[in-house]
């Protein structure tokens, strides 16, 4: 294996693994040689991945890179942003560094470590609304908790992103926990009372790299290059 793979799940119109994340931030830092290796969602990922190498992971996202089976969205996005730094730096100036770190914690705990939904979808056994009612409801003050952090956040920065000094892998990477969440009625960001987030993930949503992440969604499960070009 010659480019760093990158292993995804998807149900079109319904959610993204994390692995979207990364495969993002590749977009957006235009990094041209990776491969994503799509799975299919509802059957079991580890005996699908040992058919393109994979010994120990069983989860996803998973990464292959120099031998190695890199796993967690956030460790990913660091090591992938620190390989093609001389592409495109997306940890911000270096008195940011404390800051992106902190904002990938709050990604991958406060937010998506809460939210049991993703494996619940993935397996296509149940409904959103089927368990709304077990996982859902008595999170809502949790959910409410996050949008009012990002708002409090905007109102006293001004800015477009998360960082002063622009977009990094910090939108990245909660970039996916809003649109994922708010797309599932989760963070109600429609109501007028988080205006300047509902903005934040409009404009994330409108970024090329966002939409040409978006698109590894509409393919069958395989092998594909930059652009879900297929590898025969």
């Amino acid at each position: 294996m010659s480019y760093p793979r990158l292993f995804h799940v998807a149900v079109p119109g319904v959610v993204h693994s994390r692995s979207f994340r990364c495969i993002w931030l590749l977009e957006e830092m235009d990094v041209e040689d990776f491969e994503i290796c799509m799975l299919e969602p509802g059957k079991p990922y580890a005996a699908q991945m040992r058919q393109y190498g994979v010994t120990q992971s069983r989860k996803i996202p998973t990464l292959q890179i120099d031998n190695l089976e890199v796993r967690e969205s956030g460790v990913i996005s660091q090591v992938l942003a620190e390989r093609y730094a001389s592409s495109r730096s997306m940890f911000g100036i270096d008195s940011e560094r404390i800051e992106v770190l902190e904002w990938i914690a709050m990604a991958e705990t406060c937010i998506t470590f809460r939210i049991p939904l993703i494996p619940s979808l993935m397996q296509l056994g149940k409904s959103l609304s089927e368990i709304r009612s077990h996982v859902v409801e008595p999170m809502e003050h949790v959910f409410r908790d996050n949008v009012a952090r990002f708002e409090s956040h905007f109102e006293e920065r001004g800015s477009d992103y998360l960082l002063r000094s622009g977009f990094s892998v910090a939108d990245t990477m909660c970039g996916w926990s809003l649109h994922t969440f708010h797309t599932w009625g989760l963070m109600d960001l429609d109501t007028g009372a988080s205006p300047l987030t509902l903005a934040y993930l409009e404009r994330l949503r409108s970024r090329n790299g966002f939409q040409r992440a978006e698109k590894y969604a509409e393919v069958s499960p395989g092998l594909y290059r930059r652009g879900c070009v297929s590898v025969s």
